[in-house]
């Protein structure tokens, strides 16, 4: 009687869902150091405005959305050096783009020149706002990571994180159970981490997509302009430029200064006109007989539509209506990514929605990496330059919170008339994620790390709000009378910050899964016999 024989596995199932695993598993970890930086600095992006008030502190509190100054003082009070014969200014209102008014002065070649920032409700001339960027900051190191090109690196890790996502997709979705997604097996430290990992994972998915995509589309802009216009323009990218940016008007400067008009004037019947909110405003040749003022706005009641009116400002007369509604569909898509990216449609809500998102997808970051290291640190054959992934790791997710922390708090505690104090801000983020880094590499306990680095940035992330309070209780209370929660929303993500430290600390110790090293154990001598 001959045996039964053994039913054949389905070709491909196994190695296809191992070779799916492991891509998902790959991508993510070489694109996890990046990606927890710019969603961790993003997250701030999400509250720049109010980054940028916080910091000012006490000067800007009670002036959140009020702006009462005009700006026809704002640009009395702007001095223009003699040697700049043909001055171009740019002005960021108060309100979506800005916490004050920012007034950035061109030379006659278009370089920048001087930028100068006043009160929005007294109209004051503040100190150099250079010298307080800490909001600025944040958006630059979300988008490019401070360094040079880094555009790229943060769009390939983007593409790579859009790629892991449609692979756990795939991986998970045959799988997909409310009872899954809700009850995580507590029980079981490791695979409650990996149960928590992939819910956080699914449920966040939307999010995840959409900052994957948009990031990837950003980021790599640049290269995608240059495949068009050397592929498909045959190097004219005057056609990219029509689409994108309205023609300049023809009017050359005159040499003749003239008085001008009402700027507020101009701008109240713009805004009337086309139906926007004013956000910014251009004025080419400053004091001159040809000077034309151009009033950039979002349409009320639209998710990105833009539009801008330009009038001369010797008449009034209007020069060109480009109305929200009436932009081409290619400016207009690349108005709504960057709406939806940034979230700065939906108000406070929404804002405060996506820093929360962006918060647990570092906690999904940080927890995945520990997972995958602590099972190759328990095998006997571990991968090659397991040390460097663990440094990486340790660096990027300690010592980023860490960094935040730090440089929140030199932010708050460097005065503003500190010769470079920028400088010694940026430095106060380098030098405690770079040591982080450094530590992981030459450390053998990468958990015990992480632990030490989060509960640290956790008691500053803490200490923050009662510094704040000792400083300038006071006024912090009036603005809270006068309804400016602007400077008290940052003491509240502080809070939120060290919650998750604190939070992520207690169930990494609570977790047994504590043996595990890089240093490989010596094996046992044999008993004599």
């Amino acid at each position: 009687m001959s045996a039964k024989p053994a039913q054949a596995a389905k070709p491909g199932s196994r190695g296809g869902t191992a070779g799916l695993l492991a891509s998902h598993s790959w991508l993510g970890l070489i694109a996890s150091w990046v990606l927890f930086l710019v969603f961790l600095t993003g997250a701030m992006t999400m509250f720049k405005r109010e980054v940028d008030l916080w910091e000012k502190a006490p000067d800007y509190l009670g002036s959140h959305n009020r702006a009462v100054a005009s700006l026809d003082s704002v640009l009395a009070a702007t001095r223009v050096p003699r040697e700049v014969a043909d001055p171009h200014i740019e002005v960021l209102l108060p309100g979506r783009m800005s916490a004050y008014y920012q007034v950035f002065l061109y030379d006659d070649a278009g370089d920048f020149y001087r930028a100068t920032a006043f009160h929005p409700v007294t109209g004051a001339q503040l100190p150099d706002p250079e010298a307080t960027g800490l909001g600025e900051f944040f958006e630059e190191f979300h988008k490019e990571l401070y360094l040079p090109g880094g555009h790229y690196l943060v769009g390939v890790a983007s593409l790579l994180m859009f790629l892991g996502l449609l692979t756990g997709l795939v991986l998970h979705w045959p799988k997909l159970s409310l009872s899954a997604l809700f009850s995580p097996r507590w029980g079981k430290p490791r695979l409650r981490w990996l149960d928590l990992h992939n819910s956080l994972g699914v449920l966040a998915l939307p999010f995840h997509l959409l900052m994957a995509f948009t990031g990837t589309v950003f980021s790599l802009t640049l290269l995608l302009n240059l495949l068009m216009v050397f592929g498909r323009l045959h190097g004219d990218d005057q056609p990219l430029r029509e689409l994108l940016f309205a023609p300049p008007l023809p009017l050359e400067i005159a040499h003749a200064p003239t008085p001008s008009l009402s700027v507020d004037g101009l701008i109240r019947e713009a805004s009337q006109r086309l139906d926007m909110e004013p956000v910014r405003v251009s004025i080419l040749h400053y004091g001159d007989r040809n000077a034309w003022l151009t009033v950039h706005g979002h349409g009320h009641g639209s998710l990105a539509q833009v539009g801008q009116a330009s009038y001369r400002l010797d008449s009034g007369e209007p020069l060109r209506m480009l109305p929200p509604r009436g932009i081409n569909a290619l400016a207009h898509g690349n108005e709504v990514l960057h709406r939806l990216h940034y979230g700065d449609f939906g108000g406070i809500g929404l804002r405060l929605l996506y820093f929360l998102l962006a918060i647990a997808t570092c906690v999904l970051i940080a927890t995945g990496n520990l997972l995958w290291l602590e099972k190759r640190l328990s095998q006997r054959a571990r991968p090659r330059g397991l040390r460097w992934v663990a440094g990486l790791s340790v660096g990027a997710c300690g010592g980023g919170m860490l960094a935040l922390a730090t440089v929140l708090l030199a932010a708050r505690t460097l005065p503003v008339a500190v010769p470079a104090r920028m400088d010694w801000v940026i430095g106060a983020f380098a030098v405690p994620l770079l040591a982080a880094c450094a530590l992981g590499v030459l450390s053998a306990r990468p958990r015990r790390d992480l632990t030490v680095l989060l509960r640290v940035a956790g008691a500053l992330f803490l200490l923050l709000p009662l510094l704040d309070w000792a400083m300038f209780g006071r006024a912090w209370l009036a603005a809270l009378a006068a309804g400016d929660w602007a400077a008290t929303t940052i003491e509240l993500l502080c809070l939120a910050l060290a919650a998750a430290c604190i939070g992520t600390v207690r169930w990494l110790r609570c977790d047994p899964i504590r043996a595990a090293t890089l240093v490989r154990a010596t094996p046992a001598a044999p008993e004599s016999g």
